[in-house]
């Protein structure tokens, strides 16, 4: 594993229980998290991603597989290593876990307690609060601060050390929508400047945006926002052919085209949400939970589509694989030995979608 692979799992599985109570929460999964890079994990209750949160932070060890953080291997290793590997994690609960007889500042204090040397202790606690804008807050208790500012002090407290690694779990759960904002684009900026490895494990569809990758974990396996997509679309086109079978087509587009304009500029606020609710409510004549899910799916198609298009954007050989993948569509094109004007029309729309060379080179009666 490269220096640049601060997590790597690689074939891992994990059970509960034993003999007939035995359940299997991961089956085989691989991952890997480079430095600098912001990973959010998605999926159902239950489905095991704050077990995979914990085996990435050396708080408990997989049954199989293998797990290596910062070039150490987990699996069987002795305690020590897993106490300095842990050292070096920043960890970010749902619950900030303070402790009211202590100050913000003596809270923060209690972390940088378990390095062996702390040379500069005062300083570096003020200057961490100062990073999440709680600097005037270090004499105050947390009882003396908003549910956002006892967040950020969470924040403060995982990374004064500087850590390599940061593992949150549900950070925004029980926040409200601007807090909840705030603190992920705080984590977002500190990840940026530290180039620590990022590993976000949410249910809140609405911080996707902050995500270098989105993979989402269910039955206990981890398939990409791609896959997860697909298969929730068919979900989704079952639903709507429920309330109306002859436009459920026309409707899964429709709620796809509104997401699109939503992102247009990079910010889906929650105004715009609303409208899409009242709008899919009204057109589809959904219920709220329906509403819902339509609506979240289609934001997750065009996170899905925007991944794709970053994917090759970023590849090395981006102009061969341009090509190719222009070439791949006409070839689908002229299967039935003809290349019409709606196909190339089509083409031409998905290159345009996805940031790909002008296809204008293509001639009707070539691929």
């Amino acid at each position: 594993m490269g220096a640049d692979i601060p997590i790597s799992l690689q074939d891992v599985s994990y059970f509960y229980g034993k003999g007939a109570l035995e359940k299997q929460i991961l089956t085989s999964v691989d991952a890997e998290i480079s430095a600098g890079e912001i990973v959010i994990l998605t999926g159902p209750s239950g489905s095991g991603k704050t077990t995979l949160l914990t085996l990435m932070g050396a708080l408990r060890s997989a049954q199989s597989g293998s797990v290596k953080v910062l070039g150490q291997q987990l699996n069987n290793a002795k305690e020590k290593a897993l106490i300095n590997i842990r050292r070096q994690i920043g960890y970010i609960f749902q619950p900030h876990n303070l402790m009211d007889s202590l100050t913000i500042g003596q809270n923060v204090r209690m972390a940088m307690q378990l390095q062996d040397k702390v040379s500069n202790e005062k300083e570096q606690i003020q200057a961490v609060l100062e990073r999440v804008g709680l600097g005037d807050h270090a004499h105050k208790h947390p009882d003396e601060l908003s549910g956002g500012q006892k967040q950020r002090a969470g924040i403060a407290r995982a990374l004064v050390n500087r850590p390599r690694i940061i593992l949150a779990d549900e950070p925004t759960a029980s926040l409200d929508k601007q807090s909840g904002r705030d603190v992920v684009e705080l984590i977002q900026e500190l990840a940026r400047e530290d180039g620590a490895a990022v590993v976000l494990v949410t249910h809140d569809n609405r911080i996707l945006h902050v995500a270098d990758r989105v993979l989402h974990l269910e039955d206990g396996n981890i398939k990409s926002l791609s896959q997860a997509v697909s298969e929730d679309t068919s979900r989704m086109l079952n639903l709507l052919e429920k309330h109306d079978p002859s436009s459920a087509s026309y409707l899964a587009s429709f709620s796809f085209a509104l997401a699109r304009v939503a992102y247009a500029d990079d910010e889906v606020t929650e105004s715009e949400r609303e409208e899409m609710r009242k709008i899919l409510r009204e057109v589809a004549n959904l219920d709220a939970a329906e509403a819902e899910f339509i609506m979240e799916l289609s934001m997750m198609q065009k996170r899905a589509i925007s991944e794709a298009a970053t994917k090759v954007e970023k590849d090395g050989q981006e102009a061969m694989r341009s090509q190719h993948f222009i070439e791949s569509l006409y070839a689908i094109a002229n299967a039935d030995g003809h290349v019409s004007p709606e196909e190339v029309a089509e083409i031409q729309a998905i290159a345009q979608e996805f940031g790909l060379e002008d296809t204008g080179g293509y001639s009707l009666d070539k691929p």
